[in-house]
């Protein structure tokens, strides 16, 4: 291929015509600075140099875009670094292979997340909102600390203030736990990273080392008395699916998922008790749930009213679904809320209402959390606070011997005198 010599003059170079072959323009003032000369008409500066004794053209870019002292620049720049035994060609192809952030967590949902992680699908659904507009697309390499934790103040402040009429009490509630949905999510892009690191997908630190995570509260809310009383009167004004549907909820403490999916094959009517398998609970442990004279009473009917249709339906709430079971009921709940003036509650606060009850009515916290099936003490932590006789017993006695201790000494001193 011919090849020139000169010195790069703007002027000179845009004057240069297209031939039948590429041909290159050398620089007098860089070494192995060129101009290739394609015959579509294209001009690209390119960097011809012997990288650890093996020549390489090392493509800079295109003129005029790139302009002559840019070209230069850069090919200094480029012959330091492999001055220091860099080799910055096959370096720039790495990265431009290396996976994005979103490739590397579609190998992390398959390979992981799926088999081993609590809420795969709504975890994904998560990231798929909040965080690949932001990191989806970016190289998982040139991922910073500075970045995530950009991310993680940004995301805990985008918190939503409560809808007009709401009140006060909602407002304390936004606040009070923004930072929970910033901190999970943080979580899972560390996580990401820890598999790809672990699997040797990527060859980096984990950008998430150090972000410490916002302080957050459990949520405690639980139906009082009061609002137990509203909520079944409101529940009278549903159909008789989602009247059964709300209280199993509240009777057996089960998870929503759970209860919307579940089937008959699963209940044993006699033994009191239904069986969860490992592949639908949080924990990925097989849970057994003892049914109350109440949720009993409730399935059985319904049991007599599906052995009738024909044909009759594996699960105990039939539905619409996909799956063939009930939708997610939130329109259902958000009218009870309206029926109850109480806007603060959630469904999940159903779950969480059976663990009060039985915290207040003295039951110590590994039978709650057996009851509810938390792998983890700091689960059931939360009612601790509600589990009051004991203190209160204990209080007492305190009491009765600081007043026994003083009434003793006003005697002694009495009988001084």
């Amino acid at each position: 291929m011919p090849q020139h010599s000169s010195h790069f003059r703007k002027d000179a170079l845009i004057q240069l015509q297209a031939s039948s072959k590429r041909y290159y323009m050398s620089d007098q003032k860089v070494r192995g600075l060129r101009l290739a000369v394609y015959p579509s008409g294209i001009k690209t500066f390119i960097l011809y140099r012997k990288v650890k004794g093996v020549p390489e053209r090392i493509k800079i870019g295109r003129f005029p875009d790139i302009t002559i002292e840019q070209a230069r620049s850069e090919a200094q720049r480029l012959i330091s670094l492999i001055t220091l035994g860099q080799t910055p060609h096959k370096d720039r192809i790495a990265e431009r292979k290396a996976l994005t952030f979103r490739e590397l967590y579609e190998h992390y949902y398959e390979q992981h997340a799926i088999k081993f992680t609590k809420r795969p699908l709504a975890n994904k659904k998560m990231m798929g909102c909040q965080v690949f507009p932001v990191f989806g697309n970016c190289k998982v390499n040139q991922i910073t600390t500075e970045q995530i934790r950009k991310f993680h103040t940004d995301l805990a402040n985008k918190a939503k203030p409560p809808k007009a009429g709401r009140s006060e009490q909602d407002a304390r509630e936004v606040e009070k736990y923004k930072g929970a949905t910033a901190n999970r999510l943080v979580a899972i892009i560390s996580a990401v990273f820890n598999f790809g690191i672990r699997e040797n997908y990527i060859n980096t630190v984990n950008p998430c080392n150090g972000i410490r995570k916002f302080k957050t509260v459990s949520r405690d809310r639980f139906l009082t008395f009061g609002e137990l009383e509203s909520f079944f009167a409101a529940l009278e004004e549903e159909t008789e699916l989602f009247q059964d549907f709300f209280k199993i909820l509240l009777y057996t403490g089960a998870r929503k998922s759970n209860v919307l999916s579940m089937q008959w094959s699963d209940i044993n009517l006699d033994l009191k008790r239904w069986r969860i398998a490992e592949t639908q609970t949080k924990n990925k442990d097989v849970n057994i749930i003892p049914l109350s004279e109440m949720a009993l009473q409730i399935l059985k009917v319904r049991n007599i009213a599906n052995q009738k249709e024909e044909p009759p339906s594996s699960f105990v709430f039939p539905g619409t679904s996909e799956d063939g079971y009930l939708k997610d009921p939130k329109r259902a709940f958000d009218r009870i809320r309206k029926r109850m003036k109480v806007s603060d509650i959630r469904m999940h606060d159903l779950r969480r209402t059976l663990g009060s009850y039985m915290a207040i009515g003295g039951v110590s916290l590994p039978i709650i959390g057996k009851a509810l099936n938390h792998k983890s003490q700091v689960s059931t932590a939360i009612y601790a606070r509600l589990s009051n006789d004991p203190i209160l017993d204990a209080v007492n006695k305190a009491s009765k011997l600081m007043n026994s201790a003083i009434r003793l000494q006003k005697e002694t001193k009495h009988q001084n005198f």
